[in-house]
């Protein structure tokens, strides 16, 4: 036991250097499709509200959108609202005097994820003032504390169920039980104490206000409201019930709770989280469910197992061989259900797409989970039809049935450890938008770049699609630094195929060389000539067309 504890922690360190490297504040799931004002932009008039527009559905739970001065002073109206779904709005009660704002918006995505982030506008032709921006520091902080939180919660109770099949199924009833039950047991205490601080990251990331925020009845109803209280009460009851399948002397009722309790646990992380929202609900729910009870059925048989070899010694072999038998007919199935239900769960989560598995991080965590799965399944399959027949196979040799004892529980220890790993990357992804969010996410923006006689000049339009774009010009010097080709510019939208004739806006600059502009000038799908216009001397117009794609 000892071992495979070390094991976890060093598992677990390995997440903790993987989650504060990788994970940010903005790491959710519904993405910033447009504002108005637009980032960076610097509006001549004072707005009267500020609006920004989701990918997907949100909810305001006990954040919403507030907007700051350069000082850090609330200058909104406190009433911010979910207009149609996916679109912020905080009306602003006063006339903004020239100077930089600042937007942080927090509110809770559809498939239960946070989303955090902020935005600068400008009122007036001065430059922003960029460090106005908040510090992420603190929502960094609790983003790791929830993925590390997930991970626990994942591992412990996947094993807690796991480990009380075993002992209700599989295992001989021997007296070497009871060194096996404090997995249940403890599993299901570690499972508690994780859903505590997932609950306590959610609160904190709602809200901006750290741990203090779970102290709020009101913040914690919300937080508790959406599909994480559901799913919390329903891995509560299920891990009760494999805690008490391990009490019971009554074969049947024991194995009654171990089973519902079980299914009940691993139903729950279906409830919240990417299932609810992929398409066709109802298949990618059946398979995230299918999915965590394979694992379940699996790893605690595999952790059964291990304390099984370890507390008998090989001559029992024979006593043996019925656990044996009957977990490598478990985990041949576990094997065979976990296959189908990732390949499900990774056709809707990509849209059957290889390019966006491949290009994409969610995409890239799930090739890799696969190719750790499958390790897993090459050393299963060798134990199955090697080494399981070769220790069963009587023989006189006492030295030869040791060498084989240990070889499999060296084998059946990789084992647990590698699916360890996996479910690690599980806490990740879980995490990280789906390949077919991702992927509108990335490819709808276009960002192109072209060579002019001051260096270079990148045009951005976001998201490429017919209505409100942002539309972001960057002019820059050989080294990449920004260029102050002028106070203003001209931008030209027209579509020569459709018969649309230019339609000409003049920008102001929101700092040296950097000049956007939002709006609905791209109002037909097609492809639009964008024509920038910098007077660069007296005397001389530089001009820079590019080719940009709009979709409906």
């Amino acid at each position: 036991m000892f071992r495979i504890a070390r094991q976890l922690v060093a598992a677990l360190a390995i997440l903790v250097g993987v989650l504060a490297l990788g994970t940010t504040a903005a790491s959710a799931h519904a993405t910033l499709e447009s504002s108005s004002p637009a980032d960076g932009q610097s509006v001549l008039t004072s707005p009267s509200e500020i609006r920004i527009t989701f990918s997907e559905a949100v909810t305001t739970i006990s954040g919403g959108l507030s907007v700051l001065d350069a000082d850090g002073k609330t200058i909104d109206t406190g009433n911010s609202e979910i207009v149609d779904g996916r679109t912020l709005v905080a009306p602003i009660s006063e006339s903004l005097s020239d100077g930089t704002y600042v937007a942080t918006y927090r509110v809770l995505s559809a498939d239960g994820h946070p989303v955090s982030g902020s935005l600068l506008f400008g009122v007036g032709e001065g430059a922003l003032d960029r460090s106005a921006l908040p510090s992420s520091n603190g929502d960094r902080l609790w983003e790791i504390i929830g993925g590390i939180s997930r991970f626990i919660i994942y591992l412990a109770a996947l094993v807690a169920a796991g480990v009380a099949f075993f002992l209700a199924f599989i295992h001989d009833r021997a007296e070497d039980r009871w060194r096996i039950v404090p997995f249940v047991r403890i599993g299901s205490i570690l499972a508690l104490f994780s859903a505590i601080g997932i609950v306590m990251s959610q609160a904190a990331l709602l809200t901006g206000k750290g741990a203090g925020a779970v102290t709020d009845s009101t913040v914690l109803r919300d937080v508790l409201n959406q599909n994480l209280g559901w799913s919390l009460a329903l891995l509560m009851i299920g891990l009760a019930a494999v805690h008490l399948s391990t009490d019971i002397a009554k074969k049947m009722v024991s194995q009654s709770l171990a089973l519902s309790g079980g299914l009940a646990v691993t139903v729950s992380f279906a409830v919240w989280g990417h299932a609810t929202e992929l398409s066709p609900t109802a298949i990618s729910l059946a398979a995230n469910a299918i999915h965590a009870t394979a694992a379940a059925l699996w790893l605690g048989g595999l952790v059964g197992l291990v304390m099984v070899l370890s507390l008998r010694a090989p001559e029992t072999v024979r006593s043996t061989a019925g656990i044996i038998g009957r977990f490598s007919l478990v985990a041949f199935w576990s094997v065979i259900a976990l296959t189908i239900a990732g390949l499900t769960l990774t056709i809707t989560g990509s849209d059957a797409s290889l390019n966006s598995i491949l290009t994409t991080t969610w995409g890239q965590l799930i090739l890799a989970k696969i190719g750790l799965t499958l390790i897993v399944v090459l050393i299963a399959a060798w134990n199955r039809r090697k080494l399981v027949p070769s220790l069963i196979t009587p023989t006189e040799d006492t030295s030869e049935l040791a060498v084989r004892w240990a070889t499999l529980l060296r084998t059946i220890r990789a084992e647990a450890v590698l699916l360890v790993a996996v479910i690690a990357l599980t806490a990740i992804v879980v995490n990280v938008p789906p390949a077919r969010t991702a992927v509108v996410a990335t490819t709808d923006r276009v960002d192109t770049t072209q060579r002019v006689d001051t260096g270079t000049v990148q045009l951005s339009v976001d998201p490429a699609i017919v209505g409100p774009n942002t539309v972001a010009v960057r002019y820059a010097d050989e080294t990449g630094q920004p260029v102050n080709v002028a106070n203003s510019m001209s931008i030209e939208f027209s579509q020569p195929s459709a018969g649309l004739e230019p339609i000409t806006r003049q920008v102001p600059a929101s700092e040296p060389g950097v000049f956007v502009i939002q709006g609905n000038e791209l109002s037909i799908p097609g492809t639009w000539t964008i024509t920038i216009a910098v007077r660069t001397g007296d005397f001389t117009e530089q001009r820079t067309s590019f080719e940009v794609s709009v979709r409906r």
